[in-house]
């Protein structure tokens, strides 16, 4: 570890403790000229500044489904599209990091993340310090140090490890898995000191894409606490489509069915159930089951499942 340390010389700012007891940044600031061209994260969304929690989800979830590599085999603009999605609903789903982003916008978020002032080449923050980083008066202008530590050490997993949180690759499981909980074993090889090769993660059912799983664990005897934050994906379904708690199917049926009634069995995360078509439907219409939806950790209740109906013409 002390060699990668010494390594850092080059990319990092060195922190020195002046006489006055205050922190201060100094060395050379890292400039990109990626700042300058830095896309608004709620335009890479397709939504308002003051868009909800829910509706941040719920475009993420629609945008990464569209672009995912998964399904654009050798498309460079789409893998480009799917990390701007990936990382603006990383910075805009966090409560934390979204306050800051809304007070320096795109181009300081990208200057921060790249060690430069927030405020650009010569400009800072409030707090009187060099380089634009306001330790010292604790929350001056909105920072704090485990801000600014976090988005840089969890680029490097030794000094992740060094400070108590690791960054783990994304776990990809089922839709149906996500719906109803599941069980995986992650990789702890490339951990310094780790007594074993891997551990059980559990993964709640409700989970989503984007969503993280937070582990503590010690990595073997004598060694600290570390925080695992591992990164859901969830695979698409044939059948079903999330929308937010609530699933929604397709269910087939013929002119006389839609205009006589008729009772249909469809496909739910349970299996199969009966759902009664009234008279008169249409096409489009939609009939709901009740507590046919996803679990919700945070309301304890299940959503709604909604039955689309596609009428087939003679």
């Amino acid at each position: 570890a002390g060699g990668s340390l010494l390594s850092l010389g080059g990319a990092f700012q060195r922190l020195l403790l002046p006489s006055d007891g205050h922190p201060s940044w100094q060395g050379n600031a890292i400039h990109t000229s990626a700042a300058a061209h830095a896309r608004d994260f709620y335009d890479v969304l397709g939504l308002p500044k003051g868009a909800s929690d829910q509706d941040i989800k719920k475009a993420f979830y629609v945008l990464a489904k569209k672009y995912h590599p998964d399904t654009n085999k050798d498309n460079d603009d789409a893998a480009k599209k799917f990390q701007e999605v990936q990382k603006a609903y990383e910075t805009l789903r966090d409560p934390e990091k979204r306050r800051i982003y809304d007070q320096v916008g795109p181009e300081g978020m990208e200057r921060m993340e790249s060690g430069q002032s927030a405020g650009g080449p010569g400009g800072g923050f409030p707090g009187g310090f060099p380089g634009g980083f306001p330790f010292g008066a604790g929350r001056a202008g909105g920072f704090t140090a485990e801000t600014i530590f976090e988005q840089i050490f969890n680029q490097d997993p030794i000094f992740s490890q060094m400070f108590g949180q690791m960054a783990m690759q994304p776990i990809r499981i089922s839709f149906m898995e996500a719906a109803k909980g599941t069980k995986r074993k992650i990789g702890l090889g490339g951990m310094r000191g780790a007594a074993s090769t891997a551990i059980d993660v559990d993964i709640p059912a409700g989970i989503d894409t984007g969503d993280q799983i937070q582990i503590e664990t010690s990595l073997g005897p004598r060694q600290p606490r570390v925080r695992l934050a591992v990164p859901i994906e969830v695979e698409p379904h044939p059948v079903f489509r999330r929308d937010g708690m609530d699933i929604l199917t397709i269910a087939e049926l013929n002119l006389s069915q839609a205009l006589l009634g008729a009772q249909l069995t469809v496909q739910t995360i349970d299996g199969l159930a009966e759902i009664s078509v009234p008279g008169c439907s249409q096409n489009g219409d939609r009939l709901r089951l009740r507590g046919k939806g996803i679990f919700s950790a945070r309301s304890a209740l299940r959503g709604d499942q909604y039955v689309e109906l596609k009428v087939k013409l003679p």
